[in-house]
């Protein structure tokens, strides 16, 4: 697969040295889900209805080839790596300041709140008179609500007009700070908070990895040397079992499982070296390319969703994302990466379901042989 060079320049890097070996690791501080390189390849995920009920939103969508990952991932998919929930749009604002002039309309999960869910998330807007939220003054207005009183009272006595969704709005019309406590009040609280695209929060798309509420794991833990890089004509071995192999699937419980590659089917990889020599737990490990490689991976009603296979890679950076030996390149020792992102759904008073890692690749940043590799944990 082709990435162009330039893509993978925009990733922010900071020299890692490590005795005589060196590397470009990323910088943290710098990358954002804005800074990130678009994906490669096109995809969707179509949820059935059943599920949808089931969910309690939609996190059905489809992407296009060079469309911004931002504009991919969910709240809901990397809310366990990152606990982006537990942000406002005042805390966003104070790590990344974002204008002053947005309006409702820019914060892309206003669309479906309702009255009688922003009085939930907000508990203190059931106190005040219609006349104090201008926004909700004009949905109950439009819909023939009149009557006195503060919105609770207001609300229990119009049942159907509170479920009515601030999208029949024009939303551009009114500012953020025209529903008293929005900017304050943290993502997670929310109606259907986990289907709003990270690029419809304000801010968000700045802010950096490792200022999250749950920062990025920087993935230096762990770190070996690339010694040699093997291409195409390589195939698996049944002799050359999973404990060769420090890439493969991710179970449940987020955690990167050894694969072997298929015995005689195509197998590419990136044999590494240990900095204790020969005894070192690193010595003589592969690296099997995604491109080679397709796995078994996530779990829950969301696992057959791309028949069920992802490639081969690691969580070298926590669950966030997986990354993937994309191409090898025998003549000039190279070895290409690139990130895949995944979807995943916590339902009510069940167990996070996760589809494979299928969206993808997001070109990262690649090595040369007798180069350091940052393999974090798998974890």
């Amino acid at each position: 697969m082709f990435i162009p060079v330039t893509l993978i320049a925009q990733i922010p890097t900071i020299t890692y040295t490590l005795g005589l070996y060196q590397a470009q690791a990323p910088d943290w501080s710098k990358i954002t889900w804005d800074a990130l390189p678009p994906v490669q390849q096109p995809g969707y995920l179509s949820i059935p209805q059943n599920l949808i009920s089931l969910f309690g939103y939609d996190p059905s969508r489809d992407w296009s080839a060079g469309q911004k990952v931002d504009s991919v991932v969910m709240l809901g998919d990397a809310d366990d790596a990152f606990k982006m929930s537990s942000l406002s749009l005042k805390s966003i604002s104070s790590i990344a300041p974002s204008n002053n002039k947005l309006t409702l309309k820019d914060f892309g999960l206003m669309q479906w709140q309702t009255p009688a869910s922003l009085v939930k998330a907000i508990p203190s807007l059931g106190n005040l008179s219609i006349r104090q939220v201008p926004p909700i003054a004009a949905l109950l207005s439009r819909n023939g609500v009149l009557s006195g009183g503060n919105i609770s009272q207001i609300l229990r006595s119009n049942p159907q007009a509170a479920n009515l969704p601030l999208g029949k709005l024009d939303l551009s019309k009114y500012s953020l700070n025209s529903i008293p406590g929005l900017t304050s009040t943290s993502l997670g609280k929310f109606k259907s908070w986990q289907q709003s695209y990270i690029n419809q929060v304000p801010g968000l798309n700045q802010v950096p990895f490792d200022k999250m509420p749950q920062p990025i794991n920087s993935g230096v833990g762990v770190v070996g040397i690339a010694s040699v890089v093997l291409g195409t004509s390589e195939r698996g071995d049944t002799y050359v079992g999973n404990n060769y192999f420090i890439s493969g699937s991710v179970v449940r419980g987020d955690k990167t499982v050894p694969t072997a590659c298929a015995a005689l089917k195509e197998c590419s990889y990136l044999e590494m070296g240990d900095f204790s020599g020969s005894e070192g737990a690193l010595y003589g490990k592969r690296w099997a390319s995604g491109s080679s490689q397709h796995v078994f991976g996530g779990y829950g009603f969301l696992a057959a969703v791309n028949s069920g296979k992802e490639p081969t890679g690691r969580l070298v950076y926590g669950s966030g994302f997986k990354v993937a030996l994309t191409g090898v390149n025998e003549s000039f020792g190279t070895a290409d990466f690139g990130l895949f992102f995944r979807i995943c759904v916590r339902p009510p008073f069940m167990q996070k379901t996760c589809t494979p890692y299928f969206i993808g690749p997001v070109p990262w940043l690649g090595v040369k042989e007798n180069g350091l590799v940052i393999v974090g944990s798998g974890q």
